[in-house]
């Protein structure tokens, strides 16, 4: 893993044991709920005169994720931190191995009860990537190697705070906030010179005041299956007719103590975000990823 990736878990390695610590001595007062999990998968798959054809293929991944939530009778304050990264190799050693995921966000959300459902909402979201994104060619001898960075740590990252009001109950959570500020960070200088993901060219933030949704349902469809979506709609002001997108669904299967299926999908639409496409042009269009998981998954 890089740099980034290895401070970043050194560190919530380090809060996740402090916060273990005080939840042993404080457990039977502590208005905190914790929960979290590490999931682990692997998959190989190995061919050896084939008739049907096919590759050699080999994946690994990882999901991390970890909810502290206080609610007292007057407020909710919840927070959320989350990594998934996988990589993954399709062919034998002159392929490359490629990312397939990469996803680091931390959230927080505090909201003020004005009655059992109903809170006056105050959050910020963060996201960003882990490792640099490339796209890739081939030589006339079949060796694969990497063509240009097109994304990186940082670069981009999003940090949108939010004013609103908010609906909850056990199922579902729901927030309308009308003041909503996306923050486009790009630090790479190569990058941000071309004005990638929205940025104007040479500079390195951008800002967009606008409107902001975010809904989230999470339901147990039966035992040992559970579902749950989130939503986020963001729209600025000076072009409302763009709405920007990012919605995810996880479905989970637990197999028994230690091991789980999910299959989860991810939709983007941004029209800040040009899309290269085969013919060398580059358009706005939606992103849309689906991943299927079988591993291990340890709770905490």
């Amino acid at each position: 893993m890089t740099k980034n990736f290895t401070l970043l878990m050194i560190a919530f390695c380090l809060s996740l044991a402090s916060v273990q610590a005080q939840e042993d001595t404080t457990k039977a007062t502590s208005p905190w709920k914790r929960a979290g999990f590490v999931r682990l998968t692997f998959n190989n798959t190995g061919l050896s005169n084939w008739a049907a054809g096919g590759d050699n293929s080999i994946a690994l991944g990882t999901v991390l994720n970890f909810n502290a939530k206080r609610e007292t009778k007057r407020s909710i304050w919840d927070n959320t931190f989350h990594v998934d990264y996988g990589i993954a190799r399709v062919g034998d050693g002159d392929r490359l191995f490629k990312k397939t995921k990469d996803q680091l966000s931390m959230m927080t959300k505090y909201g003020y009860k004005l009655t059992e459902n109903w809170n006056i909402s105050a959050a910020v979201n963060f996201s960003t990537q882990i490792q640099p994104g490339y796209t890739y060619k081939v030589d006339s001898l079949g060796k694969e190697s990497i063509d240009q960075r097109i994304s990186d740590f940082f670069s981009p990252a999003y940090i949108l705070p939010t004013i609103g009001i908010g609906y909850q109950n056990k199922i579902f959570s729901a927030v309308l906030s009308p003041v909503a500020n996306k923050i486009t960070i790009v630090l790479d200088d190569s990058l941000s010179s071309v004005g990638a993901f929205g940025v104007e060219p040479g500079k390195n933030i951008r800002n967009e005041l606008g409107i902001d949704f975010t809904g989230k349902l999470t339901l147990e469809l039966m035992e040992n299956i559970t579902f749950d979506t989130f939503v986020n709609l963001f729209a600025n002001y000076k072009t409302t007719q763009f709405i920007d997108v990012n919605w995810t669904t996880n479905l989970v299967f637990k197999v028994n103590k230690f091991f789980s299926a999910s299959f989860g999908t991810h939709l983007i639409y941004d029209n800040d975000i040009l899309i290269e496409q085969p013919d060398g042009s580059n358009i706005q269009a939606v992103q849309f990823k689906h991943v299927l998981d079988i591993g291990l998954m340890v709770k905490f």
